[in-house]
């Protein structure tokens, strides 16, 4: 029982996400988050490198749900014949148009992933420095407010 585990508690601390999947992490991102200064090519980056490492301690199971999660949303311009693209072929004004008609979906398959994807990547993406601090947080100096309040 130990060598298998530990073979299997390796290849599970070895995942990376393919690099078509990262695209799409990419895109979705950049959709999500889109607005006049941003997100920055950086801010991307962290946020695929985070939704890497939060695919890795997950059970195989939900970790396939994921991925599969993620290739709907890639082929779904081609599904919803909206698109002859990919969703990360696509520009970010026509994602933002897929991701509001996925929003306004009561069809369960087009909406879980969104709503998936919608909560780990706001998680991952607000606890940037940057955007803590573009949305007024005090970080450390929060700290010394609190002393001074109590």
């Amino acid at each position: 029982a130990g060598p298998r585990f530990v073979l299997s508690f390796r290849a599970a601390m070895s995942f990376s996400l393919a690099v078509h999947h990262r695209a799409v992490v990419r895109a979705l991102g950049e959709a999500l988050f889109h607005h006049a200064d941003g997100p920055t090519p950086e801010q991307l980056d962290t946020l695929v490198a985070g939704v890497e490492a939060h695919l890795v301690p997950v059970s195989r199971p939900q970790r396939f749900m994921l991925l599969l999660a993620l290739e709907l949303v890639r082929w779904l311009p081609l599904l919803l014949l909206v698109g002859l693209d990919t969703f990360d072929g696509l520009s970010v004004e026509r994602r933002l148009r897929i991701l509001e008609r996925m929003d306004r979906s009561r069809v369960l398959i087009l909406l879980m992933p969104l709503v998936a994807f919608k909560t780990l990547f706001a998680m991952l993406f607000f606890e940037q420095p940057a955007e803590l601090r573009a949305m007024g947080y005090p970080g450390d100096d929060r700290k010394r407010w609190l002393r001074l309040a109590a």
